[in-house]
C-alpha cells in the first residue's frame, strides 16, 4: 500500500489546476486519472469549442479564462480564443510537463472507505492510504438522460462525435442550452431539418450569468439558427419518446412530434461519483451539497470536491474561468490542517488571488451587468 498526503481523482481542468497550487508548497499529493489527461476534451465531438474566449491578458490582472495555473495561456499557445477538445488536451499536457505535476494515468478508482483514523483508495492497480481527497473527476464522462420514459430511445449529443457527418435529414433535439444549440447549428449548416425541443424561451436574457443562459459565443449562432428555415423551435417539456414502426415518437403536453431519425437529447452531464457516492449528500438540484467554506462534502472532513459541479446558494461554478477560483480555498484548508506557518498560507492565498485562483467571499457573484 503507497502512503500519501493528498489524492487528487482526475487530471482534467481541475485536477491539474489544484496541483499545481500544491506545488507551490511541500504538500505531498499525487493525481490520478482513468485515462490519460485531459481525456474528456479528447473525446468532444469534433465541432465542439470552448465556448470561454482565451485572451493571453495575464500581464494586466487579468488571467486568461480557460488558464488553470498562472503563467499560462491557451490563447497563447494555440494563438486561438475558441480551443477545441484536442487541443485544450494538449495544452493540459503541457501544464503538466512544465510544472512537473505528479500524476498517474490509466489508474480507475475502484473503492474509496475509511479505515484506521485514515482513509484508503483502491484502484486497478494498487492501494493508496491518504489524509486527503480531491474529486476532481469532473462530468463528461457521465451524460444524462433524466426524467424521459423512453430514453433508450435517444442518443445523447455528446456522443456523436462528428456532426457533420450523420445521416438522416430531419432531426429532433431535446433540450436548448449550449450542446443544443452548437449541433442544431452544425446540422442545419449541412442543410439537415431540425426541429428544437425547450422547455423555457431559449433568449430570455433574465441574467448575465453565463451558466444560466447562452454565452455569447453560443448566441450569436442561435441568432443565425433563428433565421435559416430548416430549423423549428417548440417551447415544450418532453415526457416520453416511444419507438413506433419507422418513425420516433415525442410526446410533449398535447402533442406528439414524429421523426424518422433517433431523437437527440442535449440534456447535460452529472458528476462522476460511483467510488464516493455513499459519502455524498445532495442538494435539492441533484448537485452535491458542500461546506460552502472549504468545498468538502456536507459532513464529511478531508474530502473536498473541484470542477463544474460545484455550486453554493444560486452560484454555479461550471466553468473553468469560475471553479478554478475554489481551487486556493481548498489548498488554503489543507495547508491549516498541516500546520503551515501563518506567513506562508498569507503570501500564498495573496498570489493565488492575483491570478484568479481564489475566491472566498462569494458575495461579489451577485453581481449583475446593467448594460
Amino acid at each position: 500500500m503507497t502512503i500519501i498526503n493528498v489524492i487528487i481523482v482526475g487530471a482534467g481542468p481541475a485536477g491539474i489546476g489544484i496541483a499545481s497550487l500544491l506545488n507551490q508548497t511541500d504538500i505531498e499529493y499525487i493525481v490520478l486519472e482513468k485515462k490519460e489527461i485531459g481525456a474528456s476534451f479528447l473525446e468532444w465531438p469534433k465541432n465542439m469549442e470552448m465556448i470561454t474566449p482565451s485572451f493571453p491578458s495575464n500581464a494586466f490582472g487579468q488571467i486568461d479564462l480557460n488558464s488553470i495555473c498562472e503563467s499560462t495561456s491557451p490563447a497563447f499557445s494555440f494563438s486561438k480564443e475558441h480551443l477545441n477538445g484536442v487541443e485544450y488536451s494538449e495544452y493540459l499536457n503541457a501544464v503538466t510537463d512544465h510544472f512537473r505535476i505528479n500524476g498517474r494515468t490509466n489508474t480507475e478508482v475502484k473503492k474509496v472507505y475509511k479505515k484506521n483514523g485514515g482513509w484508503v483508495l483502491e484502484t486497478n492497480k494498487e492501494q493508496f492510504y491518504f489524509n486527503y481527497l480531491i474529486w476532481a473527476a469532473g462530468e463528461f464522462q457521465n451524460p444524462q438522460i433524466k426524467n424521459i420514459i423512453g430514453s433508450e430511445n435517444c442518443i445523447h449529443s455528446s456522443l456523436i462525435k462528428d456532426p457533420d457527418s450523420i445521416e438522416g435529414n430531419d432531426f429532433v433535439i431535446i433540450g436548448g442550452y449550449e450542446s443544443g444549440i452548437q449541433i442544431a447549428y452544425t446540422l442545419t449548416q449541412n442543410q439537415k431539418r431540425v426541429t428544437l425541443i425547450n422547455p423555457y424561451i431559449i433568449d430570455d436574457k433574465f441574467t448575465s450569468d453565463p451558466s444560466k443562459v447562452l454565452s455569447p459565443f453560443t448566441y450569436t449562432k442561435y441568432n443565425d439558427l433563428k433565421k435559416s428555415n430548416l430549423y423549428t423551435e417548440i417551447i415544450g417539456e418532453v415526457d416520453k419518446v416511444s419507438n413506433a414502426e419507422e418513425n420516433y415518437n415525442i410526446h410533449i403536453k398535447n402533442r406528439i412530434i414524429k421523426t424518422s431519425e433517433k431523437p437527440i437529447c442535449a440534456t447535460g452531464f452529472s458528476l462522476v461519483k460511483k467510488p464516493i457516492e455513499k459519502f455524498i449528500i445532495n442538494r435539492e438540484d441533484g448537485k452535491p451539497k458542500l461546506k460552502e467554506e472549504t468545498d468538502e462534502f456536507f459532513g464529511q472532513k478531508n474530502i473536498y470536491l473541484a470542477g463544474p459541479s460545484v455550486r453554493h446558494d444560486d452560484h454555479v461554478f461550471c466553468f473553468i474561468y469560475k471553479f478554478r477560483q475554489r481551487f486556493g480555498v481548498i489548498a488554503e484548508d489543507i495547508l491549516r490542517k498541516e500546520k503551515y506557518f501563518e506567513d506562508d498560507i498569507i503570501n500564498l492565498v495573496q498570489r493565488w488571488k492575483e491570478n484568479g485562483m481564489y475566491l472566498s467571499d462569494l458575495s461579489c457573484c451577485d453581481v449583475e451587468c446593467v448594460c
